[in-house]
């Protein structure tokens, strides 16, 4: 998802369409990918980990390959799908990793999953300076969908049965009505939103935008790669550290670090100064996939996590607007940087509201402070009496769930 928009130039030239209209395609994507948290919740609920992580894979691989045949964009859009598959395989791993294991194990077992993510943008970008020259975007996209393919087929064979829970006090009839009565939950799943807004903005117009400024589509795909690494090395840091800091003021500290990196990539007039951003932002970006599963267990009860994934992920699909927003900006104005601008201030807004949360947050009260025990979930905001939710799943007797890397969900990118 984040080196996807190596791809728009080559889609941009063989269509002749603006920028507006090439950069709603990788906005409906990413889009996709959040609002995927709606039917990945439904799938964890009625099925398995297991089922919904194959799902997922087999969706987002179909629709690779049906887009291909694509002669106008608007069929391209169908690509909001792919997302949404994504997303469904993406859940099913990163709610598992907390059935299996404590909350400071988890941690580190996310940052090590989530390695995945640099790797697959290295995959992605290099595949579009690789595959596109040869075989054109039509050609290409048929490739990914056989990777995806083989992504989910291989990363099957590393499932394991979830550990079952424990009793607990009766389901609560409405889950998202009690989240959303946690005013820490709330204020964490906003912030999140902006900043995702503003963080993956530059992806999606890093390609068009240095084309505009004269840098070559082959600096790009360095550029990208060069994220992917750094990346990997944000989230090998989170693997190591985050055992010892709280995530909620680890992942505050990491949107201070990432509105530094947009604002080098917004402007950055050579390749070196976007190699630079590309390289800032890579290393303080790691939290963001990788704290995410370990900030919703301080705030929730773990039987939870799935809800609460699925509403934290709706505000974040705002920021398939981002790139749409930005091409309109661009068309009419003829730079890239006011739209970048605004992906700036939204970050700023992120960290006022994490600096809320923080303030708010006893750590010393919640279960990373605690224990080991992992079983109870994270304290809940003062005054919220949310009772436990059981997250018996009516697939039971099968094998469900996975333990794989997070990475091997998010290998497309």
């Amino acid at each position: 998802m984040y080196s996807f928009g190596s791809w728009m130039p080559a889609l941009k030239e063989d269509l002749g369409v603006g920028a507006a209209e090439v950069a709603a395609v990788t906005g409906l994507f990413q889009a996709g990918f959040f609002l995927g948290g709606l039917p990945a919740r439904f799938l964890l609920h009625h099925c398995t980990h297991r089922g919904a992580y194959l799902l997922g894979g087999l969706l987002a691989a179909a629709v690779f390959f049906a887009v291909s045949f694509a002669e106008s964009t608007w069929q391209l859009y169908f690509l909001f799908l792919a997302g949404s598959g994504m997303q469904c395989a993406f859940m099913a791993a990163a709610t598992l990793i907390h059935r299996h294991l404590s909350a400071s194990d988890a941690v580190t077992a996310t940052a090590w999953g989530a390695l995945g993510s640099g790797l697959g943008t290295m995959v992605w970008a290099s595949l579009s300076g690789i595959l596109l020259p040869a075989l054109g975007w039509r050609a290409s996209f048929r490739v990914l969908a056989a990777m995806l393919l083989a992504i989910h087929a291989v990363g099957a064979l590393g499932q394991q049965r979830p550990i079952p829970e424990a009793a607990g006090p009766p389901a609560v009839k409405a889950p998202h009505v009690a989240l959303l009565t946690n005013l820490n939950f709330v204020l964490v799943a906003a912030a999140l939103g902006f900043a995702y807004f503003g963080y993956l903005l530059p992806f999606n117009i890093q390609a068009l935008d240095a084309a505009q400024k004269g840098i070559s589509s082959v600096h790009v795909s360095i550029a990208y790669n060069v994220f992917g690494v750094s990346a990997i090395a944000g989230r090998v840091l989170v693997g190591v550290v985050g055992r010892w800091l709280h995530p909620l003021y680890f992942l505050t500290v990491s949107f201070v670090g990432v509105t530094a990196s947009c604002a080098i990539l917004a402007a950055a007039q050579n390749f070196e100064t976007l190699v630079s951003g590309n390289v800032l932002l890579g290393i303080t970006s790691g939290p963001f996939v990788s704290l995410v599963g370990p900030v919703l267990r301080e705030l929730v009860p773990l039987s939870l996590l799935p809800d609460a994934y699925a509403l934290v992920l709706l505000p974040q699909a705002a920021s398939g607007a981002a790139p749409i927003l930005a091409g309109w900006i661009a068309d009419r104005s003829g730079s890239y940087l006011l739209g970048s601008l605004v992906g700036l201030a939204a970050l700023g807004v992120s960290i006022v509201l994490m600096g809320v949360v923080c303030w708010r947050f006893d750590a010393s009260a919640s279960s990373f402070k605690r224990g080991e025990d992992g079983d109870e979930g994270g304290t809940m905001d003062k005054g919220s009496t949310m009772d436990e939710v059981s997250s018996s799943d009516v697939c039971s007797t099968m094998d469900e769930g996975s333990t794989m890397d997070e990475g091997s969900t998010t290998a497309g990118g």
